[in-house]
């Protein structure tokens, strides 16, 4: 593929990604806490593997979970891809679905020369969609608390791979984070005069995080084995909030309050995290790989009217993918890349339940992946489909247990932007 033509793709989704993450991409009850739900920040083959990615180094593909793993990219390599999800919510007072379809990254990398590359890319990174109701009393007077929420926070990252001496490889990535969440409470009251409260809160975030990324490879009998590791240092967004609060008769639409409006700048922050992983792999033929994360998300602040709290975080994730011949010209299907992936993730919130007065539930998360990479014939690029199922929560104290089916579709497309062409 010739350069006019990668400026030919970028122009054209340049500016729909803006347009797509800025859209309701989840209907999640869960998304209400905190600053949403968290997206994965891996591509296609990540996804497929079960989020994992710290021990991978692909010669023509780019892995954004670990910047060391740069230091191993031959050839130029442009992704860009959609996803969708099928979102179903089951509770003991109702049952809800959601379909949403967008672009999940668009990525360019390139290497520098042997041993050096540099990649950049954009993607969500989390989205906050949700309509909630809870039922009270108090005086006597029957309440409904009404909670909507949207919006979502974006990611443009720029990273750096070396390889410092032969096998070990260091990587750093800078990151920007930026968006808006807006967060919506109203109560209302139709059996007495008690006046009813409209709260609306919009928060902006901007921020910086630096990702620190090692990897060492070394050879085991006939292959290749990797240890990998991302260090997340503790950082912070800037926090705007502005507030405006109204109140008014039940029996009139019209604000018989004056609006009072507040404004404040908060520093907020984002806890440190770190990855390490192992991967063992026959070059072309198959890789295993298995890595545990930590989040300190228990020091992350609670945002909006809701009341939750937050707790560290961890996942384990083991994935695989097998090629039968990536060299066979004769049958298509042994070129095929094969790839499955497990993901559990203990969940970072803890929300309240009616098990108990003053009771809490961890809400949790595990899913399975499959998927494929599919060769181009004639061209350098890699078609990449994938679907995930998995569910998360439970309908223990009220609480919505949701069921989830991922499905993505992907390209990778290489080049050599710097290989000398030889004249005779």
């Amino acid at each position: 593929m010739q350069v006019k033509t990668y400026r030919k793709i970028l122009l054209t989704l340049l500016c729909c990604p803006f347009i797509s993450f800025a859209q309701q991409n989840t209907s999640s009850s869960y998304s209400a806490y905190g600053i949403g739900d968290f997206q994965t920040q891996g591509f296609a083959l990540n996804n497929d593997l079960g989020g994992l990615g710290v021990a991978l180094r692909p010669t023509n593909s780019l892995n954004p979970l670990n910047p060391a793993s740069l230091s191993a990219l031959k050839v130029t390599a442009f992704e860009a891809g959609a996803k969708g999800v099928s979102l179903w919510q089951k509770g003991q007072e109702k049952n809800e679905d959601f379909l949403s379809l967008s672009l999940s990254h668009l990525s360019l990398g390139f290497p520098v020369r042997e041993g050096l590359a540099i990649s950049g890319g954009l993607l969500p990174y989390s989205f906050q969609g949700y309509e909630l109701s809870v039922d009270s009393f108090e005086g006597g007077d029957s309440l409904t608390y009404n909670h909507l929420g949207s919006g979502g926070i974006n990611r443009a990252y720029i990273n750096v791979g070396l390889e410092v001496v032969q096998g070990l490889s260091i990587g750093l990535t800078g990151s920007v984070l930026f968006g808006q969440l807006n967060q919506d409470s109203d109560v209302r009251s139709y059996e007495s005069q008690v006046l009813e409260r409209s709260i609306s809160n919009t928060n902006s975030l901007r921020g910086q995080t630096w990702d620190l990324g090692l990897q060492y490879q070394t050879d085991f009998k006939d292959m290749k084995a990797t240890f990998g590791a991302v260090l997340n240092p503790e950082t912070s967004f800037d926090l705007i909030n502005n507030k405006s609060i109204q109140t008014y008769e039940p029996s009139d639409s019209e604000a018989n309050d004056t609006t009072r409006f507040e404004k404040s700048e908060t520093d907020m922050r984002i806890p440190k995290s770190f990855t390490f992983g192992l991967a063992l792999e026959k070059e072309t033929n198959w890789l295993i790989s298995a890595e545990y994360d930590f989040k300190e998300t228990s020091k992350m602040p609670t945002l909006g009217e809701l009341s939750y709290q937050m707790r560290d975080a961890s996942q384990i994730k083991v994935g695989a993918w097998w090629t039968p011949n990536a060299q066979d010209i004769h049958n298509y299907i042994n070129t095929i890349q094969y790839r499955a992936g497990f993901n559990y993730q203990s969940g970072h919130l803890m929300v309240p339940s009616n098990l108990s007065e003053g009771s809490v539930t961890e809400i949790s998360e595990v899913s399975l992946s499959l998927g494929m990479g599919l060769p181009m014939k004639k061209s350098k690029a890699t078609a990449n489909i994938g679907v995930e199922l998995g569910k998360r929560g439970t309908q223990d104290g009220l609480l919505m247990e949701e069921s989830f089916v991922k499905f993505h579709l992907a390209f990778t497309f290489n080049d050599n932007w710097f290989a000398q062409r030889k004249i005779n």
